[in-house]
């Protein structure tokens, strides 16, 4: 039977496709303040 190891990126930094996870946390809280932005702009009737 075969031997297979679970979890073998415990502990490590969060990676994906090479970018760091610093990274990814910086691309994603813009994603989301581009987001607000635009409901905000939305809400407030602010033309295109």
């Amino acid at each position: 039977m075969a031997d297979f190891e679970i979890n073998k990126g415990v502990g490590r930094e969060v990676e994906f496709k090479g970018l760091r996870a610093q990274y990814l946390f910086i691309f994603a809280a813009g994603l989301l303040a581009v987001f607000v932005m635009f409901v905000i702009m939305y809400m407030a009737g602010v033309g295109q």
